[in-house]
């Protein structure tokens, strides 16, 4: 991840142009954390999910949809999307001969 964003900042910085209005969402578990590596993030937010994938989802969604001046479903309808979902995929995997180490494993693996 430390490369990828190095990248996009040195576009955003050097290359001028259409990038140098790019914006992006840095995600980090604990507030100042990023600081012992990076010392220059500046254009950038950066925002803490505290290692909670509801938070996470939450900065996310509110953060693009802040980017795209949208009116999205709110933090909590999205989240509760995603539990749907990953419910609803639990069972088509299991009904599709998968075992739940197979499931869970794919998942920290995907």
């Amino acid at each position: 991840m430390p490369f990828e964003l190095g990248l996009d900042i040195g576009c955003r910085r050097f290359k001028g142009g259409k990038w140098s209005s790019k914006r992006c969402l840095i995600l980090e578990t604990d507030k100042y954390r990023y600081q012992a590596a990076l010392s220059d993030m500046s254009n950038s937010d950066i925002e803490v999910h505290k290692n909670r994938p509801a938070e996470v989802v939450r900065v996310a969604r509110n953060w693009l949809n802040a980017q795209a001046r949208s009116s999205a479903p709110g933090p909590a309808e999205v989240w509760d999307a995603f539990t749907i979902f990953m419910l609803d995929n639990y069972q088509y995997l299991r009904a599709q001969g998968y075992s739940r180490s197979n499931i869970s494993s794919s998942l920290l693996t995907s």
